[in-house]
This record gives structure tokens, C-alpha cells and sequence, in this order.
């Protein structure tokens, strides 16, 4: 009996082994497959992760490119801003790259997100204020149009009173009356005539309106009277003597008178006298009244 015992041990023992080795197997074959199983589930998280935050960044690029470049140059004036916001971008793409822990680039991201938060904050009030400017801008551009077209008018109604007070300060006439007289006898009284070979006088009078506007002194009235036919000037002598400097030119009179004008109305006579022996034309006579820079009026009378 013992010797049988003794020949079965060996293979008891091999049994055991094995059956040994077989529980070996299918714990490790149990663990390694769940292991794996495990290593697989991880990886394939840490890719969907590694995707998650790279969309994430990149659409957060994209979306920055699109203000800058929608905001023009207003984008220019955050420069700075913008630098930090690449610079974070870049870090986060090297964390990805590097597949750091998923919190510390999510951590990262979430802070650039709300840089770029701030960033389109901060341009968006630029725009406003911006706006608020050329808003600004446009109403001083419009009030100064019409502050200058207000001074325009203005200037051309200065221009227009200052012409017209310069019109209304000059001398003027009315009730102008020449005519040709003879005497009856010596200090008699005047009689008008229209008989050439009657004429002794001719007479022009004339009303000198008031005028505040002119200073008060003394005022030379010249008359001119043109003999017919001729254009010739009735005047007592040639030469300077009896001329008159009108605009630049000398003009000769037949004569002058001076008045002392004081802003009133004044009835002013010019006289000229046939020298003894003259006679005078027939035809008709042109007689003008001046002052140094104004022809004041004209009339005429006829002889027969």
C-alpha cells in the first residue's frame, strides 16, 4: 500500500501544478485584460480630451481673428492685449502638444478665455466711443458749416451796409433848373429866355440835400456847361487854373461855387457871365454838376 501511495505522489504533484499553473494563467490572462482594458479607456479618453481642447482653442483663435479684423483699426490700439492673448495660445498648444494633465490646460484655457473676453469688452467700447466721437465729429463739423455760413452772411451784409452807408454818404442834388436870363434894365429883375442874342447870363440852381451822414465844411460845387456842336467847355481861361481833379483826371469848369455845408438842405445858384461883345450859340446846352469825386446831376436848356 505504501508503495503504491508512493508511486502516486508524482503525479499528484504534477496535477496540482498544472492545476496551479492553470489558476497563474487565468489570474494574470484576467488581470492584464482588464489592465489593458483600462490603459485602452484612458487613452482613448486623453485623445477625446486632447481634440475637446484643441477645438476649443482654435475656435477661440478664430473667433479673435475675426474681430480684429472686422474692428480694423481700432484692434491696433490693443496690441498689447492681443500679444498676451497669441502668447497664451501658443502655451496651450505645447501643453496639448505635450499632453499635460487635462485640468492644468483646461485651467489655461478657461484664463485666455476670459482674456479674450476682456479683449473684445475693451474693443467694443473703443467702437462706442469711437462712434460717439464721429457723432461728436459730425455735429461740430455741421454746427462750424453753419457758424461760417452765418459769418458769410454776415460778412456780405457788413459788405452791404458798409456799401450802402458809403452810397448814402455822399452829396446829393434835385430840383436841378438851368436856363438863360437877360435884364430889362439894370437891376431889374431877371427874365428867362430862350433868344441867343438875348442871353447875358446863364444860371443853373440847383437844392443840395441834407445829409447826416457827411461831416459838416465846406463843400466846392463845380458846373459844367458844353457849348452845342462843339463839346467845348465854357470856361474863363485854359489850362489847370480852372480844372478840377475828378477821378484821376482834370476836368475844366465853367465855374464854382463854395458852400458851407451843415448837413442841410441848401439852394445853391451858379452864375456864368457873357463877357460884353459874346454872344451865344444857338442850339442846345449841356450843363453838369460835380464835386471832386461825384458827377451830382446833369440837365440842359436850348437856345434859339
Amino acid at each position: 500500500m505504501n508503495d503504491i501511495e508512493t508511486q502516486k505522489n508524482p503525479l499528484s504533484k504534477w496535477v496540482i501544478l498544472l492545476a496551479v499553473l492553470a489558476v497563474i494563467f487565468l489570474a494574470t490572462t484576467l488581470y492584464f485584460g482588464f489592465f489593458a482594458k483600462q490603459v485602452n479607456q484612458e487613452f482613448v479618453k486623453t485623445m477625446v480630451e486632447k481634440e475637446y481642447l484643441q477645438t476649443e482653442l482654435d475656435s477661440l483663435l478664430n473667433a479673435h481673428e475675426r474681430i480684429k479684423v472686422e474692428y480694423g483699426s481700432l484692434s491696433e490700439l490693443l496690441t498689447e492685449k492681443d500679444s498676451v492673448i497669441l502668447a497664451n495660445a501658443a502655451e496651450i498648444k505645447k501643453l496639448i502638444a505635450s499632453q499635460a494633465d487635462y485640468r492644468q490646460i483646461k485651467r489655461q484655457l478657461e484664463r485666455l478665455q476670459n482674456i479674450a473676453k476682456e479683449y473684445v469688452e475693451e474693443i467694443d467700447q473703443l467702437f462706442t466711443e469711437n462712434q460717439q466721437l464721429k457723432e461728436e465729429n459730425k455735429q461740430v463739423k455741421a454746427q462750424l458749416t453753419e457758424s461760417k455760413r452765418e459769418i458769410e452772411v454776415i460778412k456780405e451784409e457788413k459788405a452791404e451796409l458798409s456799401h450802402t452807408i458809403s452810397s448814402a454818404a455822399v452829396h446829393q442834388i434835385y430840383n436841378i433848373y438851368s436856363r438863360a436870363v437877360y435884364f430889362k434894365n439894370r437891376n431889374d429883375d431877371e427874365v428867362v429866355t430862350e433868344k441867343a442874342n438875348r442871353v447875358k447870363q446863364l444860371k443853373t440852381t440847383f437844392i443840395l440835400g441834407a445829409n447826416s451822414l457827411i461831416p459838416a465844411g465846406p463843400v466846392t460845387v463845380y458846373c459844367r456847361i458844353a457849348v452845342p456842336g462843339t463839346g467845348r467847355i465854357l470856361t474863363p481861361g485854359a489850362g489847370n487854373a480852372f480844372a478840377f481833379d475828378f477821378q484821376g483826371q482834370k476836368l475844366q469848369y465853367t465855374a464854382k461855387t463854395t458852400v458851407n455845408y451843415d448837413n442841410r438842405a441848401e439852394t445853391v445858384t451858379i452864375v456864368w457871365d457873357l463877357v460884353d461883345g459874346d454872344k451865344a450859340v444857338k442850339g442846345k446846352y449841356l450843363v453838369q454838376i460835380y464835386t471832386e469825386n461825384l458827377l451830382l446831376g446833369e440837365t440842359s436848356f436850348e437856345l434859339k
